[in-house]
C-alpha cells in the first residue's frame, strides 16, 4: 500500500519505520523544513506543509491507500482557553478535513478528553458513551476532527490517553516541575479522573495493528485491565518526593472519572504491552 503520515513527529517516525519495514511506499508531512533532509532516510518522500493546506496536502496524498494523521497541538500553545481556541482548530479541526478531502480512509490519533467527565453512571466507559464537554476546546475540536473522519465509512479514530516515552519527551515528574514553573502551579485537568497514560510505542502498535487488520470506527486504546490511580494521587506523590507545594486542579479539561474499556480493540488482538508509569509513584507514598 501506499501510505500518508501527515505529522511525522515520534509516534509518525516509528510508524513509519514499521510500515516500511513492511514493504509500504510512505509519503510523511513536516511543517519545519530544516526537519526534511533528516525525515528523508525514513520515508520514500518528505512533504513541507500544514495539515490546514488543503490543495498540498490533496496532492501529498495522491494515489495513497490512507492518511493518517498523527499531528498534536503544542502544549506551548494552549495556556488559556483563549488560545486553545485558535490552536486545537488550526491543528486538529482542519488537518482532519483537509485529511478527509484527500482520501477516504484516514486514521486520526484522538483523545480520551471526548468524553468529558464521562457522565452518570458507574458502567466503565466504552465507545457507545457520548461525547461531552463541549465547551472546552481540547475536548471540542478533538470531536469536531473526529467528525471530519467518520463522514466515511473506512473512517477510524483511535482515541488514547496522555502519551509518554517518545525520545525526549518529559517524564510525569519534569511534567510536574514544567507546571509549578510555566504554568504558576496550576493544572487545568480534574483532580479525580484516573491518570491514563500510554507508552507511545503502544500508540505506533496500535496504529500499525489498525492498518494490518484494516479496522474502522472507534477504539478506545488503553490497558484494559487496570484502573490507573487518579491526577491528585499521582501529583501528589511525586511533588512530596521531591518536596515541591502540590498543583492546583483547576477541572477545566475534564476527564473520564471511571474505567475506560478497551475491550472493543482488544477483542481484534491488540492489547497495550507497557505498564502504568505512575504506579510505582504512588505504591511509593507511605500509608
Amino acid at each position: 500500500m501506499k501510505l500518508f503520515i501527515l505529522g511525522l513527529g515520534h509516534v509518525g517516525k516509528a510508524l513509519a519505520k514499521k510500515l516500511k519495514a513492511d514493504g509500504h511506499q510512505v509519503v510523511g508531512s513536516t511543517t519545519t523544513a530544516a526537519k526534511v533532509a533528516g525525515l528523508e532516510p525514513l520515508v520514500d518522500e518528505v512533504v513541507l506543509l500544514k495539515g490546514e493546506e488543503t490543495a498540498k496536502v490533496a496532492a501529498a496524498a495522491a494515489g495513497c491507500d490512507a492518511i493518517i494523521v498523527t499531528v498534536a497541538p503544542n502544549v506551548r500553545n494552549t495556556r488559556t482557553k483563549e488560545e486553545r481556541e485558535v490552536h486545537y482548530e488550526q491543528v486538529l479541526v482542519r488537518s482532519c478535513q483537509s485529511a478527509a478531502m484527500a482520501c477516504p480512509r484516514v486514521i486520526f490519533l484522538s483523545s480520551f478528553s471526548v468524553y468529558g467527565d464521562g457522565g452518570a453512571g458507574t458502567d466503565a466507559i466504552d465507545e457507545l458513551t457520548p461525547t461531552a464537554n463541549h465547551q472546552e476546546p481540547s475536548s471540542k475540536y478533538y470531536q469536531l476532527a473526529e467528525q471530519q473522519v467518520l463522514t466515511s465509512t473506512l473512517g477510524c479514530v483511535l482515541r488514547f490517553p496522555d502519551m509518554y516515552g517518545a525520545p525526549g519527551d518529559f517524564s510525569f515528574p519534569q511534567r510536574v516541575k514544567m507546571a509549578i514553573d510555566y504554568f504558576g502551579g496550576k493544572a487545568i485537568f480534574s483532580a479525580d479522573a484516573p491518570l491514563y497514560a500510554i507508552h507511545f510505542e503502544d500508540v505506533v502498535a496500535a496504529v500499525h495493528h489498525v492498518i494490518q487488520a484494516r479496522l474502522a470506527g472507534i477504539f478506545n486504546v488503553c490497558d484494559n485491565d487496570q484502573l490507573p490511580a487518579t491526577n491528585k494521587a499521582v501529583f501528589d506523590a511525586i511533588c512530596d518526593q521531591n518536596d515541591w507545594p502540590r498543583l492546583e486542579f483547576l477541572n477545566q479539561i475534564k476527564a473520564p472519572l471511571r474505567k475506560i474499556s478497551a475491550a472493543k480493540i482488544y477483542a481484534t488482538g491488540y492489547q497495550v504491552k507497557h505498564p502504568d508509569p505512575n504506579a510505582p509513584i504512588v505504591a511509593s507514598v507511605p500509608a
